[in-house]
C-alpha cells in the first residue's frame, strides 16, 4: 500500500468530519428529529435522530472519501499521476460534506434554504470540473485505446459534462420540474457517451 497518498487521505477525511464541530456547537438548538433528505419541492421526506444527523452523516462521508482516495491512488499507480484531476476529485466529497451538512443543520434551525438549488449547484460544479479535466487524460482504461483515440473520447465526454453542468446550474433559476427533466436527460447522455466511446475505441 505504498502508493496510497496518506497525507491527502488524512486531510480530506478530517475536513469531512469538520461539520461535526458545527453540529456540536448548535446541539442545544437542534430538534431531536431532523430532516436529512428532501424532494425536488424542498419538502423533507426522510428524517433521522439528531445524533445520526450530527455525527453519523459526516462519518459516512468520511468512509466514502476513504474509498474515493483509494480508487484515485490505485488508478494513479497503474496509469500515472494526473495531479490536478486527482486533487479536484479528492476534494469533491469533503466540500459536499461541509455544504450539505451545513444545509441540513441550518434548515433544522428554521432557515429558509432551498435544498434543491444547493444540490443543483454542487452537481453542476462537479460536472463542469470533471468535464474540464477529462480532455487532459491520455488513456481510456476500458478500451485500451491509443492516445489519439483516448483524447478524442475524453474531449467528447468532457464537453458533454460541461454542457450538462451548465444545464443543471440553469435549473436553479427555473421551476423544480426542470431539475427532474435534467435527471432524465442523463440517461440519453450516458448512452450516447458509451456508444461514442465504443465506436471510437474500436475504429482502426
Amino acid at each position: 500500500m505504498k502508493f496510497i497518498k496518506w497525507k491527502s487521505l488524512i486531510i480530506t477525511c478530517i475536513v469531512c468530519l469538520l461539520p461535526i464541530l458545527l453540529g456540536a456547537a448548535l446541539w442545544n438548538d437542534l430538534p431531536d428529529n431532523m430532516a436529512i433528505h428532501f424532494n425536488f419541492y424542498n419538502e423533507p421526506d426522510n428524517f433521522a435522530s439528531k445524533t445520526f444527523a450530527v455525527f453519523g452523516l459526516p462519518i459516512m462521508m468520511m468512509i466514502l472519501q476513504m474509498f474515493c482516495c483509494f480508487i484515485n491512488d490505485v488508478n494513479a499507480h497503474k496509469h500515472g499521476e494526473r495531479k490536478k484531476f486527482e486533487m479536484a476529485t479528492k476534494w469533491i466529497i469533503p466540500i459536499m460534506s461541509i455544504v450539505l451538512q451545513a444545509t441540513i443543520l441550518f434548515y433544522a434551525l428554521g432557515w429558509n434554504i432551498d435544498t434543491r438549488k444547493v444540490a443543483a449547484l454542487i452537481v453542476g460544479i462537479v460536472f463542469i470540473v470533471i468535464g474540464n479535466y477529462l480532455p487532459k487524460f491520455d488513456y481510456v482504461k476500458n478500451y485500451n485505446s491509443d492516445t489519439e483515440k483516448a483524447r478524442k473520447i475524453n474531449r467528447f465526454i468532457g464537453f458533454g459534462n460541461v454542457i450538462m453542468g451548465i444545464l443543471i446550474l440553469l435549473t436553479i433559476f427555473l421551476p423544480p420540474i426542470t431539475t427532474v427533466i435534467w435527471l432524465f436527460l442523463l440517461i440519453p447522455y450516458t448512452i450516447i457517451s458509451i456508444v461514442y466511446g465504443i465506436k471510437v475505441g474500436r475504429n482502426k
